[in-house]
């Protein structure tokens, strides 16, 4: 069985998160602290897969909290707080959570966050074991060609399914990500957009190439978001937002689109492709 622990001072917070969870998660056990101390005692004992812990707490906050966590293991953490300042979210993100969620506490905002990382972890384990297969079969060769081809497909059928194969600067893109995957995520951007320039240090071709990817990305970025704001539940949208966009900026961009906001979300340009390279991998 895995372990959901959840710190939080105020026990209301904690009865009403040990309800959803029990109602919704019955393969997860469940733990919990009213504070900090007690808290990060339980965790390095314990060493739960989930976190879901409050962002202020009257001995330490959860920063302190993740940084000293973080020395031991890397758990999966979700921040909560009925404080939504972006300065805050934006420190609370950079110490790699994985969600924020803020109070006062939705019930299907947390069972979509915590369905999430369930896939996430079922996908981790996945690859673990994948990869444990493989290092046995050292002597196991399969053909280049044969491999990539099945690769490229599984890249195309992913990209069709959030929208953008055929569009200008796709065909590229997927080049990308051959590329990267081949040099098992060993690279950098300008050695990527130098493959797949025509002419070898031609600079405005470079830039082209350059521009090309970044606008697919985009346009996957904006078509994301709007299904996000269109129905937060969609499928498409649960499973694939958070792996390939930080989701800060997703959020940002969907406030833009609502006009709730003068501020645009960013692209990450690794991160989309390794994500996709992961993605792919893990199709039948």
């Amino acid at each position: 069985m895995k372990l959901i622990y959840i710190v939080d001072d105020d026990i209301s917070i904690i009865n009403i998160l040990e309800d959803i969870i029990k109602n919704n998660f019955e393969n997860y056990l469940i733990d919990s602290a009213l504070s900090a101390n007690i808290g990060i005692e339980g965790i390095l004992k314990h060493r739960p897969d989930i976190i879901l812990l409050d962002y202020l707490l009257p001995d330490k906050d959860g920063l302190q909290i993740i940084r000293e966590i973080k020395k031991a293991y890397n758990p999966l953490i979700v921040m909560i707080s009925e404080v939504s300042d972006k300065e805050m979210i934006a420190k609370a993100y950079n110490e790699k959570i994985e969600f924020f969620i803020t109070k006062p506490i939705n019930v299907i905002e947390v069972v979509s966050v915590i369905n999430k990382l369930v896939e996430y972890e079922e996908m981790k384990s996945t690859v673990n074991q994948v990869k444990n297969v493989m290092n046995k079969l050292n002597n196991t060769f399969i053909q280049d060609d044969t491999k990539n081809e099945l690769f490229e497909d599984k890249i195309k059928n992913f990209y069709s399914k959030i929208g953008i194969l055929g569009s200008t600067g796709c065909d590229e893109l997927i080049e990308s990500v051959k590329w990267v995957k081949e040099r098992e995520n060993k690279y950098t951007l300008s050695e990527m957009y130098l493959s797949l320039s025509e002419e070898l240090f031609n600079k405005k071709q470079i830039y082209l190439v350059k521009k090309r990817i970044r606008r697919i990305i985009t346009k996957s970025f904006i078509s994301m978001a709007a299904l996000g704001n269109e129905d937060y539940m969609n499928p498409v949208f649960e499973k694939y937002s958070n792996q390939l966009f930080d989701f800060v900026e997703l959020r940002v961009e969907m406030k833009y689109l609502k006009k709730e906001s003068n501020k645009v979300g960013r692209i990450n340009i690794r991160k989309f492709i390794e994500s996709s390279i992961i993605i792919c991998d893990e199709i039948n």
